[in-house]
């Protein structure tokens, strides 16, 4: 039978903290749901733990099918082809559920299908709170830390800067099927694939967001994707003081976040509305104009970061290509 509430684990060498992950969902006040995990190969016994809570636990099945997918991105990407339930979520390995995280999505995600409908493409995601590996409090939002505006869901906006957090966030059938469109070859072009799906959300459909904290963001040295606090003065010495490196790190930033648009370009070119395809198109095309033509481009579209410090940055970027 077709889950109504699925959620998708992509685990990695993940043994000092998944027991704690599985458990805090196991813990939600809303119990009917399946758990499908994809271990990437794991050399530190997490695939025995997760096996071994597994047959404990009916709901938990583990899909791995001893592939090296080599990243998130592509271990996730696979998730999602075999992804059936109506409403999906996404789970790290390493995280802390708050109990009542699903059902505040699920809450949300029925609202807007209310006001959207259920055929249109909805992506909901959440603040977090970011805690050290002993659970201690380091900040109580997430995105007030990296210095992002949840409500600054535009795809101008998201096109440079990401506010999705994939353990964070939750979709509907039909935002589902707008990303099984990708293939697990796709994953070496995305930056994130949480990124990713939210280009495809404010492309196809509607961003929600869950006004609190849902999980607790562990910081523990090895994460994939870490919380940096943000710092407007650190941006503007970066900027000031001369460093070869630095602007090089920008420039394949920039490529990298035009050629995820791309990606996403051609998987829309068809269902998309006219001004959003122009927008995509416009921001595509930076890396060919003239520094004249991309200082318009960046003011006629608002391919600006949320930030002041940022923006200075992404001006002189583009200006560099």
């Amino acid at each position: 039978m077709k889950p109504v509430v699925e959620i998708l684990m992509a685990t990695y060498n993940g043994a000092d903290y998944v027991r704690q992950q599985i458990n805090s969902i196991q813990s939600q006040t809303l119990s009917d749901w399946k758990l499908n995990i994809c271990d990437d190969r794991s050399t530190d016994g997490t695939l025995d733990i997760i096996t071994s809570i597994a047959r404990e636990d009916p709901r938990i099945n583990i899909i791995s099918q001893d592939i090296k997918f080599g990243s998130a991105q592509a271990n996730f990407t696979y998730l999602m082809s075999q992804a059936s339930g109506d409403y999906v979520f996404l789970a790290d390995q390493d995280d802390i559920w708050h109990p009542n995280k699903l059902k505040l999505f699920m809450d949300r995600i029925h609202e807007a299908e209310g006001r959207y409908g259920i055929d249109t493409p909805l992506l909901a995601f959440s603040d977090l709170a970011v805690v050290d590996a002993q659970d201690h409090i380091i900040a109580p939002s997430f995105l007030t830390y990296i210095g992002r505006d949840p409500h600054r869901t535009n795809l101008n906006e998201l096109l440079v800067q990401n506010l999705v957090t994939g353990c964070a966030s939750a979709m509907n059938q039909a935002m589902v099927q707008a990303i099984q469109a990708f293939s697990v070859s796709d994953a070496k072009t995305m930056m994130m694939h949480d990124w990713v799906y939210a280009l495809l959300a404010a492309s196809l459909g509607h961003l929600i967001y869950v006004g609190e904290a849902t999980v607790d963001y562990r910081q523990h040295g090895t994460n994939v994707m870490g919380a940096h606090p943000y710092s407007s003065c650190k941006t503007l010495l970066g900027l000031i003081i001369p460093n070869v490196h630095r602007k090089q790190n920008r420039i394949r930033r920039l490529h990298q976040t035009i050629e995820q648009a791309r990606l996403v370009r051609a998987s829309v070119q068809s269902r998309a509305l006219s001004p959003l395809l122009d927008t995509l198109d416009a921001y595509c095309a930076i890396p060919g104009q003239s520094r004249m033509q991309r200082i318009r481009t960046l003011f006629t579209y608002g391919f600006w970061p949320n930030k002041i410090a940022d923006r200075i940055s992404q001006l002189l970027t583009a200006l560099s290509l």
